[in-house]
Formats: structure tokens, C-alpha cells, sequence
């Protein structure tokens, strides 16, 4: 009888494990999902082709902080705590900088652009500092670094290019990424690009 006990407790307990796993992956679905709505509603056109640079982050980096550590942060660390919330911390980390990085993709970038960027990147940083995961804090350092290609002279590319925190990441990302410059064609910048062969990789 005990036997049949424990399985049956064992059975439920497996049960409902799932189903908080569950409810926890649609939970980072939502707030990944609103994360893209803000992103999109929010963020101008020309925010990143300005000829003058805010001096402060966009209305869109705003907001997406704010409904971060107001509704996400704000409510996470009641009912989640320990290695859970740790999990689900670096799994909303993770996909938030997916999310941005896909967003981000989407514009071109003059100089006074890119530096705005830099602003708002500072931010999501900061902000993703209070998840207190050393992976989602490195995956935001990297694409704080990764800007670094949208605003350095054209000569000076090569040199950004091999750096250990970008030497790492796949070629054609790395040309693609750098396509968003606005003086891409202008300065003939593929020229400047080191070929796949010569990309160190470490």
C-alpha cells in the first residue's frame, strides 16, 4: 500500500511540476511578447538617424525598462525564489536580448545613431543587471561591444573586428550587422572587411 502511495505521489508531484513549467514558459512568452510590442510601438524611425543625439535613451528603451522592473522584476520575486528564479531570470534574460537584437536589426545607423544606440544599450544593461545572471550580463556586454562596429572609422573596423569579444561570433552575422552602418555603400566599407578566411575565431 505504501508503494502505491508513493507512486501516486511521485505521479502527481511530476504532474505538477509540468504544469508550473508550463505556466512559467507562457509567463516569459507574455513578457517577451509585450517586450516586442513596446519595442515596435515605441521606437521611432528616425530615432537611430538623427542628426542630433537625445542625450538621454529613447521613449522605446524607456519603456521596455520601465515595464521590466515594474511589472516583470516587480512581481517575479514573490512566488519564484531560489534556483527557480534563477533559471527563469537567465531564460527571460536570454530571450529579451533575442528579442532586442531582432529589433535592432531592423534599423540603419549614421554616427549620431549609433551613439543613441550606445545610450539605450547602457540601459537594457543596466536594467538587465537586477536579473543578477553573469550569462544574460555577458551576452548585453557583447552586444554593447558589437555597437562599437557602427561607429568607428571605417579604417578601424579590422581591429574592432578581431577583438576576443567579437572574434568569437559567426562571420556572416558580423557582415551583416555591419550593413546597417547608413555609410555602408558610400564608404565602400566591404572593402574594408577582412574575407571569412582571415575572421580570427577563438
Amino acid at each position: 500500500v505504501q508503494s502505491e502511495v508513493r507512486k501516486i505521489r511521485q505521479t502527481e508531484m511530476r504532474r505538477v511540476e509540468e504544469k508550473i513549467s508550463l505556466e512559467i514558459n507562457h509567463c516569459i512568452n507574455s513578457i517577451v511578447y509585450w517586450v516586442k510590442i513596446l519595442l515596435k510601438n515605441k521606437q521611432e524611425k528616425d530615432d537611430f538617424m538623427s542628426d542630433g543625439c537625445l542625450q538621454k535613451p529613447t521613449t522605446a528603451c524607456n519603456e521596455v525598462c520601465r515595464f521590466i522592473l515594474t511589472n516583470v522584476l516587480g512581481t517575479m520575486n514573490g512566488p519564484i525564489d531560489g534556483e527557480n528564479l534563477q533559471h527563469v531570470m537567465m531564460e527571460l534574460g536570454v530571450r529579451f536580448h533575442g528579442a532586442l537584437l531582432d529589433h535592432l536589426m531592423g534599423y540603419q545607423y549614421n554616427v549620431v545613431g549609433a551613439m543613441q544606440l550606445i545610450q539605450d544599450l547602457h540601459k537594457y544593461t543596466a536594467t538587465v543587471k537586477r536579473f543578477k545572471d553573469p550569462f544574460v550580463d555577458e551576452l548585453f556586454e557583447g552586444l554593447n561591444k558589437l555597437c562599437n562596429l557602427l561607429v568607428v572609422d571605417p579604417e578601424q573596423l579590422i581591429e574592432f573586428w578581431n577583438l576576443g569579444s567579437l572574434a568569437h561570433i559567426e562571420h556572416g552575422f558580423l557582415v551583416q550587422f555591419v550593413k546597417l552602418r547608413a555609410d555602408y555603400r558610400r564608404n565602400n566599407i566591404q572593402s574594408k572587411l577582412p574575407s571569412f578566411g582571415t575572421h580570427v575565431r577563438q
